[in-house]
């Protein structure tokens, strides 16, 4: 089968599978799974050797902003029987399944809520061994994608009864939007267009800076001027120390990039902040650099975390699935 063939069978079989789904969600059990891990279901005949090591080396390919290296997910592989045998396994969040069969088309199938919700289940079917690296290299984007928009369902969902509405009102009073958080984050700071809130543990903190401002033009969603702006915002994050406040770390590349983010336009920037003054306090932050409904204004939402000596990975999924909880309260269902 002819290269140009088989690309468009996937990119075919991509497009009809995204739109299997299931018409009544709320019929569906709960998905199971840890923060960012993956059940990957494939036999030992092909889950081994140089081939699991390339599979392990693509999941395993490190975070972008963070201060320190974490594998983008946690893998968990699973014979093919024991996956369909096991109410556990097949209720997994992400699942990413392989099978080799020299009779196979080569394409890939996505399936979102086959057994569970949110579930995402990309089903690699194809026709040797050697096809799998390259094959998941081709989609880790948008296997990267379908994973963290199950996250931010799964992560909202878990607030489900626990919101911190007064919090809620509050912000929407002062922005017009709301974005949803538990009962264990409080509000430090509010002034007209801009908010500091945050959750403390004895091990780590996740904050949010909120802040909204005239959209002037394009260059406004430009990396230089998004961090420039953001520092601006964390001026008002004071520091342990007297006249000690927030920054971006620019002594460190930041990565910036367009997203999908409810539907609107929207400039992604993950970086690292830091303490200046006295103190040596830091971590990674990501921010949404929005252009608003009204075409006029820029809502900027900051979620950063300080966790000295902890992984940061699965705080900081947490902190990106709160600020993907923003709506305005018109268009709310």
């Amino acid at each position: 089968m002819k290269r140009n063939t088989i690309i468009s069978l996937i990119a075919a079989a991509l497009l009809m599978s995204a739109c299997i789904g299931n018409s009544d969600p709320y019929k569906k059990r709960g998905s199971s799974g840890k923060t960012l891990e993956v059940l990957l279901v494939a036999d030992q005949v092909v889950y081994s050797g140089l081939v699991k090591d390339s599979i392990l080396a693509i999941l395993h390919e490190p975070i972008q902003g963070l201060n320190q290296p974490e594998q983008a997910y946690d893998v968990v592989n699973v014979p093919t029987s024991s996956f369909y045998n096991s109410d556990i396994f097949i209720s997994h969040r992400n699942v990413i399944m392989i099978f080799v069969n020299d009779t196979n088309p080569n394409i890939v199938n996505m399936t979102h809520d086959r057994w569970a919700q949110p579930q995402i289940i990309f089903e690699f079917h194809l026709s040797h061994r050697d096809s799998v690296a390259p094959f998941l290299r081709r989609y880790i984007s948008t296997i990267d994608k379908e994973i963290k928009k199950c996250e931010h369902t799964r992560i909202k969902r878990a607030f489900t009864g626990i919101e911190n509405y007064e919090l809620m009102q509050k912000l929407r009073n002062n922005f017009g939007f709301e974005i949803t958080v538990s009962n264990e984050y409080y509000l430090c700071q509010m002034t007209p267009g801009f908010a500091w809130l945050r959750k403390e543990t004895p091990d780590m903190s996740i904050g949010f800076i909120i802040r909204t401002l005239p959209y002037k033009k394009t260059s406004d969603f430009e990396q230089a001027v998004i961090l420039d702006n953001l520092d601006s915002s964390m001026k008002n994050i004071p520091g342990p120390v007297d006249s000690s406040y927030m920054s971006t770390e620019r002594r460190v590349e930041s990565a910036t990039q367009r997203v999908e983010f409810n539907d609107l336009y929207c400039v992604e920037t993950r970086g690292l902040w830091r303490l200046q003054g006295k103190g040596f306090l830091g971590g990674p932050f990501v921010n949404y650099t929005i252009l608003a409904p009204d075409g006029e204004n820029l809502i900027m939402l900051t979620g950063y975390v300080m966790a000295p000596g902890k992984d940061k990975r699965d705080y900081m999924m947490q902190a990106e699935s709160i600020c993907y909880t923003l709506y305005f309260p018109e268009n709310k269902q």
